[in-house]
């Protein structure tokens, strides 16, 4: 896959609006590509509400076809819509294709699932949003990208190839009914953090700290508790 080619996708225009928003996004884009690619297509979102996008399917059709990365100017809400962004993760992971959002540069197609969980968790968990947990949560997925992808790179000597990590643990083990039920609130956040190719209980006992997600008695998450997390999680099936 080509690091410089680009399949531009716009967010939907409100027609109010005019084409002063569309243009702003292509203004920003062609910043971007005038220090880091070329663009091959553009596509533009007119599907306000539909939930099939098939021009989101068009977009990444022409990324395969090019080997190229699908680049938005603005994630902007759809950054906090856990549905669009647990779509588009699986989409971009399904096909092997990278990711760029302009005013999210964190966001990549590794760390789309993991924000959909985080945000779907939020409330559930009683995770506040405060501005340090936001800037401990955007360093973390951007050095999580660029840990995967460095790796992947080094192990196959090509692009990166994605997929998803080992399921989680296969154990049986006790708990209570309060405990099941809070590991099954972490249950898609340890998902996905799996699925983005964490491998080790170090690595997710991180990730799940710099997430800002409490553990059972608020402290720090440490190997050893998610062990007994995805032992709850598999004595429920």
């Amino acid at each position: 896959m080509s690091s410089n080619l680009f399949v531009s996708y716009l967010r939907p225009v409100p027609s109010a609006q005019g084409s002063s928003a569309a243009e702003t996004q292509r203004a920003v884009i062609a910043r971007h590509l005038g220090r880091h690619g070329r663009l091959v297509a553009e596509i533009v979102d007119r599907n306000l509400g539909d939930e099939g996008r098939p021009d989101l399917s068009a977009a990444l059709a022409l990324c395969r076809r090019h080997g190229a990365t699908l680049l938005m100017a603005e994630l902007g809400a759809w950054g906090d819509d856990p549905a669009f962004l647990r779509d588009l993760g699986h989409r971009l992971r399904r096909s092997s294709l990278r990711f760029a959002a302009l005013d999210r540069p964190e966001a990549s197609e590794l760390t789309l699932g993991i924000m959909a969980a985080v945000a779907e968790a939020e409330e559930r968990l009683g995770v506040v949003r405060t501005a340090e947990t936001m800037a401990r949560r955007r360093d973390f997925y951007a050095r999580f990208t660029a840990e995967r992808r460095r790796k992947a790179a080094a192990e196959s000597g090509g692009p990166l190839a994605l997929g998803y990590g080992r399921p989680l643990s296969e154990s049986r083990g006790p708990g209570t009914a309060r405990s099941r039920e809070r590991a099954e609130h972490v249950a898609p956040i340890l998902t996905e953090i799996r699925a983005a190719g964490a491998e080790t209980l170090e690595q997710v006992a991180n990730a799940l700290n710099a997430l800002g997600i409490p553990a059972a008695r608020g402290n720090r998450w440490y190997p050893m508790q998610v062990t007994r997390i995805e032992k709850r999680l598999a004595a429920v099936d």
